[in-house]
């Protein structure tokens, strides 16, 4: 039982699967036929109808009999054998042999495309050569004005074209054939070989008209303008020579031999009438030419600059020696009073070897001047050098008279300094004497000494012959540091020394009720007497702190009054 019902199941597959397989091919059937159809019903016919309105000769006539021999096969032989092929699909499928119709169905689609391609091919044909004639006949009366403006130009301006006027006539008759060919095409119905000339004459004909613009142009450059400037440029080159100029340099008739050659060979190309390359060779040219002119210009201008400025550097320079000598003498004053350093010295010598190289060089530019052997504009740049130099001498030389001026300036200001310092030391000692202080701790002793011999050093440098001031700028330094020590030192001591007393007085008033505030002030009293303000101080404002807090800074502020007082 079980197996029937297998051999059922099975049955009903293969049954489901033939149905689905078959619909599908059938399906493909009638897709293939309906494209059939519509390529029978193609507008071939209709297409062709409007061939007939053309002259049925030649090229026409050739394809008009073509496209129709074509059309009766695709009619009578191909979509037939395409009908006949769907059937066999047909027979196939209905006895299930579904591989065999699918490869007939695959060759009838083949078969199709390839007669739809060779159908539009017809079409476009058809629509290639009928547009062509419409196209023709447009399109050749634009290209027989241009014509008649091409011949109208070479017969009104034919000297304007010199030994160009034949090759361009030639053009002209070639052109002139081709419309002839072509008239005889569109007469015998050859409509795209008329195209074909129609097109090619087209390129001919413009090509012609442009070099009938610029030929002109061009020869009117190469045979006139340049030549022209070429001469002048000659002429102003001999006559810069006759006066004296230097030109060598610049090579100006090897470059104007090198222009005319070029010229030349650009008259020949145009000549011949291929002047596709000659536009930029002639602005290279006229570009060349214009360099010429900037050069022999530059040297006619550099030569007014020499001779402007050559007076100039020749004061300035007379200037700077003159300036030489006073400060090497003004050196060798300076020497007897102040010691200068070997960096200083060597600055003044320095000075004196660059200017007596630059009269030198100066002396040589005067001497190629008057021989006339180096070009203007060689001689300008060397006298700009000259005077650039001259400026840089001349701001070092002022540089180091500033550094001899100032070793005077800075004598004056390091012996004000000195009594300012000498001062501060006799305000110091004045504040000590009149503050009461009982007695001076060692190194208050030491700070002072060191005080005081440091000015004392200074003064002994400012008496030596000849003066060193970098040494005396030291030591100054070392004096201001050290008094600057000093006095602060004194300040803070004489204002411990008034902080102590006031402090002791004020809590004076704590001893019999505080039995360690009075130990604690005993011992600050005798810290006092030995001198040990530092540790007296801190010791009794603890005390009177631990009573009554702030009163270190109240009693301050009353300090800083009478110590103010003081210093006045």
């Amino acid at each position: 039982m079980e197996f029937v019902f297998l051999l059922i199941m099975a049955a009903l597959i293969l049954f489901g699967l033939g149905y689905f397989l078959r619909k599908n091919i059938y399906k493909k059937i009638d897709e293939l036929e309906a494209h059939k159809i519509e390529l029978m019903n193609r507008s071939i016919v209709e297409e062709m109808s409007k061939v007939k309105d053309l002259k049925m000769t030649g090229q026409t006539e050739e394809l008009f009999e073509r496209w129709r021999s074509d059309w009766d096969e695709i009619l009578t032989t191909q979509l037939p054998k395409v009908e006949e092929l769907l059937f066999d699909a047909e027979e196939f499928t209905d006895k299930f042999r579904f591989k065999k119709a699918n490869q007939v169905l695959d060759h009838v689609e083949m078969m199709l495309q390839q007669t739809s391609q060779n159908i539009d091919s017809i079409l476009q044909e058809i629509h290639n050569l009928v547009t062509s004639e419409k196209q023709n006949r447009v399109e050749i009366e634009e290209l027989r004005e241009k014509f008649k403006k091409a011949k109208k130009m070479l017969l009104a301006h034919s000297h304007v074209y010199g030994k160009a006027h034949e090759k361009l006539e030639a053009m002209n008759h070639e052109i002139f054939e081709a419309l002839k060919s072509f008239d005889s095409e569109m007469e015998e119905g050859n409509y795209l070989a008329a195209r074909e000339i129609l097109v090619v004459q087209q390129e001919q004909l413009d090509e012609l008209l442009d070099k009938l613009d610029e030929i002109p142009r061009l020869l009117n450059e190469c045979k006139t303008l340049i030549p022209n400037q070429l001469d002048e440029l000659t002429s102003g080159y001999d006559e810069m020579i006759n006066q004296g100029y230097q030109l060598d340099h610049i090579q100006v008739i090897q470059e104007i031999d090198k222009l005319r050659k070029t010229a030349d060979n650009c008259l020949v190309q145009i000549e011949k009438t291929e002047i596709k390359d000659i536009g930029p060779v002639i602005h290279d040219l006229n570009e060349a030419i214009e360099t010429i002119y900037d050069l022999l210009e530059k040297e006619v201008l550099s030569s007014q600059y020499v001779l402007e400025t050559k007076n100039k550097v020749d004061l300035l320079i007379e200037q700077l020696s003159e300036q030489k000598r006073e400060t090497k003498d003004e050196t060798e004053l300076v020497k007897q009073s102040y010691h200068l350093s070997e960096k200083e010295t060597e600055k003044q010598r320095t000075i004196e070897i660059r200017i007596s190289a630059i009269e030198k060089q100066f002396s040589q530019l005067k001497e190629n001047l008057q021989t006339d052997q180096v070009a203007y504009t060689l001689i300008k740049e060397e006298l700009i050098e000259i005077e650039k130099q001259i400026l840089e001498i001349q701001s070092d030389h002022n540089n180091y008279k500033e550094m001899l001026e100032t070793l005077r300036k800075e004598e004056m200001e390091a012996r004000q300094k000195l009594t300012v310092l000498k001062q501060e030391v006799a305000e110091a000692t004045r504040m000590v004497h009149k503050s009461n202080v009982p007695g001076l701790p060692h190194n208050f002793s030491d700070i002072f000494s060191e005080a005081k011999l440091s000015i004392i050093r200074v003064t002994e440098k400012l008496d030596e012959v000849p003066l060193n001031m970098l040494a005396v700028n030291d030591g100054l330094e070392d004096a201001v540091h050290i008094v600057g020590k000093m006095k602060k030192y004194t300040e803070e001591m004489v204002e411990q020394v008034y902080m102590i007393e006031r402090l002791i007085q004020y809590g004076n008033r704590y001893r019999s009720k505080y039995p360690q505030i009075g130990l604690q002030l005993n011992e600050a009293e005798y810290l006092f007497r030995k001198y040990e303000y530092q540790k007296s101080l801190e010791l009794v404002a603890s005390a009177v702190e631990q009573v009554e807090p702030g009163t270190s800074e109240k009693i301050k502020h009353h300090v800083d009054n009478e110590i103010n007082r003081l210093a006045k």
